[in-house]
């Protein structure tokens, strides 16, 4: 609780965003929404391992090195062992320690007992920007219910407020791609800015932004290298 009073004699800098321009600031949360086959995940490890080693790419520029907690719950180890290993070849092992990867099936963070042994296990590792990825594996709540997605966020704002970390989670589209993330229209109003990926054609993906607390971001294309596994401008 803060008093007018601490509010307006409150003259603390404001902390540097993780990634510039508003898609990810200081303990909020980033929604990486697209259809199947989008390249999401390859999209969100470029990013976790941009934020681990303070790189910029593909037109995102980051502020400086965090430590990233990944929960991953598709793929499975091997497969993303030698993605993970293509992809991470030129980043320096000085950095290597602040990415870590957790293959998890299922943690249904909206039950008591999954959500303290998840706030341990983050706590223990020093994470500073935790992923979920993809939601629907870290929750058992029906996503049409306005209410019971409401209860699985307010668990994950709860992990920013006693953790203080920022938070991505990756989202499939419904089935109408153009209305946005599967599920009831309230995971809208829960995060703080949004990155919308849409293909185009088989060499160029469209990436979008809805930010809620800067203004609003162009659009642009990114092209998907198969040999490094990142993506450029």
């Amino acid at each position: 609780m803060h008093t007018l009073t601490e509010i307006m004699e409150d003259l603390s800098t404001l902390p540097e965003p993780i990634i510039d321009n508003g898609i990810l600031l200081d303990r909020t949360i980033l929604l990486i929404v697209g259809p199947a086959k989008s390249q999401k995940t390859f999209l969100t490890q470029n990013i976790a391992l941009s934020i681990a080693s303070g790189i910029d790419f593909a037109g995102f520029k980051i502020s400086k090195p965090k430590k990233v907690l990944y929960y991953l719950a598709e793929g499975g180890y091997f497969p993303n062992r030698d993605r993970l290993q293509k992809m991470a070849k030129d980043i320096s092992p000085n950095s290597h320690d602040n990415f870590m990867i957790d293959f998890v099936p299922y943690i249904p963070i909206n039950h008591p007992e999954a959500y303290e042994e998840l706030n341990k296990k983050i706590k223990d590792s020093g994470a500073e920007v935790v992923i979920f990825d993809p939601l629907l594996r870290f929750h058992d709540a029906d996503e049409n219910s306005a209410n019971g997605i409401g209860q699985v966020f307010a668990k994950i704002r709860q992990l920013i407020v006693d953790l203080g970390i920022s938070v991505i989670i990756v989202h499939h589209t419904g089935k109408v791609p153009s209305r946005g993330g599967r599920g009831t229209s309230a995971i809208i109003g829960e995060y703080d800015s949004c990155i919308t990926i849409t293909n185009t054609n088989s060499n160029y993906t469209n990436l979008s932004y809805s930010t809620r607390h800067v203004a609003p971001l162009p659009s642009n294309m990114v092209r998907f290298n198969s040999d490094t596994l990142w993506f450029e401008n």
